[in-house]
């Protein structure tokens, strides 16, 4: 099962996450994201939830809505939590999570390492979060990528001294840290796969949909 958690960012506009939206077995929306998708595709069948405070949204009359209240965490998480409890295996894919505020994509790309922890199971299902330009995928073990040559890639480690490892980049790693969120940048994939080996810890890896133009003089 496919679970679409929508936040009230940037509306996609891209292919890849309008499809994902399209092919979703169930769209569960972030309070205002609900507004937000009404704007943007009026005929919507995919069953519907709206999850969060309630305090921005309007028009929800005949849609199923869960009200949450507490404040210690934001709507995508309550978002998360709500699909984890009535559908443990399905695959998640949060769209609409950033731009608006920078602050708030910092936050929510960040907290897939949170999510990716209480996902205990080997066989877990997957999670991932699609903008306009990529997507990125939390890992704990060693994870093998489709990729294309010439794909942008980026590593974030969310761990303090966790060891990275990689084969089929550009600049590759071996058993080393990146303290710093900007070390991980700004690599490229050399073909159709590429591994990240996490030895102990959680890192995003970031993917994106297009090649890196080739230069011109």
């Amino acid at each position: 099962m496919n679970i679409i958690i929508l936040c009230n960012g940037d509306f996609p506009s891209a292919p890849q996450p309008l499809k994902a939206l399209a092919d979703a077995d169930r769209i569960i929306c972030c309070d205002g994201a609900y507004d937000t998708l009404m704007r943007h595709i009026h005929d919507i069948r995919t069953p519907l939830t709206v999850i969060g405070d309630m305090d921005s949204i309007t028009g929800r009359e005949g849609i199923e809505a869960i009200r949450i209240t507490e404040q210690d965490t934001n709507d995508q998480t309550k978002a998360f939590h709500y699909v984890r409890s009535q559908w443990p295996d399905a695959s998640i894919s949060i769209l609409g999570a950033t731009g608006k505020r920078e602050d708030h994509t910092l936050g929510n790309i960040s907290l897939l390492a949170d999510y990716l922890e209480s996902l205990k199971s080997p066989q877990r299902p997957a999670l991932q979060l699609l903008t306009d330009y990529g997507v990125f995928t939390p890992i704990n073990v060693e994870t093998i990528f489709t990729s294309f040559h010439r794909q942008q890639v980026s590593i974030f480690s969310m761990t303090p001294g966790c060891l990275i490892t990689t084969e089929g980049l550009q600049y590759p790693l071996n058993r080393q840290p990146l303290p710093r969120l900007w070390q991980g940048t700004l690599n490229a994939a050399l073909d159709h796969h590429f591994s990240v080996h996490p030895h102990n810890g959680t890192v995003i890896v970031y993917q994106t949909y297009e090649p890196k133009p080739l230069s011109t003089k």
